[in-house]
């Protein structure tokens, strides 16, 4: 496997990469260092050049930069530290680059979005994820008339919207982020429960609301599969 991260992409043949998996303060972390040297290149400013690149790739302020170490995987990641070195007569540069993970987590490059069109309160929805972690759904419903009370539960967990979703109008269960929007507007603080859950061995998803609404949705399931 070939790693990227960005744009910049690393030569298999002269690099190595180390994870570390760690617990802190009760949460999992995740660090890769990748060491490595820059041969082939003709000139002194073209492995500058190469490194520069290089340290472009993460920035030290945000999680902005995917990591690729798996095919069709990624983590978002943000630099801890960079050292380089170049030998001016051999024209070889050496790197060691320490990167933080934003989750410990590898995610599907590809997102997974099925249908899911609401005709009753009770209808289910069987999915399930290829990683090997669960996955958090971003779960999307537009009424056909007006829901009351929507919610949505994996038999374990139940994320439900207090109030009335219009027709014409998107509530979207967002499990990935851990918000509700309407409309695009959160309204996190009128729900309660938890998300719902995606499992590798498979999980039903059921839609319900209350007795008067109108039990009908032009809906979506979203999600990327996870790693650990």
């Amino acid at each position: 496997m070939v790693a990227t991260l960005g744009s910049f992409t690393f030569d298999p043949a002269h690099t190595s990469v180390q994870e570390r998996h760690n617990e802190v303060g009760g949460r999992r972390e995740r660090t890769i260092e990748i060491s490595g040297v820059i041969v082939g290149a003709s000139t002194v400013d073209a492995i500058e050049a190469r490194l520069d690149a290089l340290l472009d790739a993460a920035s030290a302020e945000d999680y902005s930069a995917a990591l690729s170490l798996r095919p069709g995987r990624r983590l978002w990641v943000r630099r801890e530290s960079f050292t380089r070195q170049v030998e001016s007569s051999a024209r070889v540069g050496s790197f060691t680059l320490m990167l933080k993970a934003k989750s410990p987590f590898e995610e599907a490059v590809e997102l997974s979005v099925y249908p899911w069109n609401v005709t009753d309160s009770g209808d289910v929805l069987h999915l399930a994820s290829a990683g090997n972690v669960f996955a958090m759904p971003s779960i999307r419903l537009a009424p056909l008339g007006n829901l009351i009370n929507p919610a949505v539960s994996d038999g374990t967990r139940t994320i439900e919207y207090a109030g009335t979703v219009r027709d014409g109008s998107v509530l979207i269960f967002d499990g990935a982020n851990g918000r509700v929007t309407l409309d695009e507007n959160d309204v996190s603080p009128y729900t309660a429960g938890e998300f719902p859950r995606l499992e590798p061995e498979g999980a039903t998803l059921t839609f319900s609301d209350d007795v008067t609404s109108a039990h009908a949705a032009f809906g979506s399931v979203e999600f990327r599969s996870r790693w650990w």
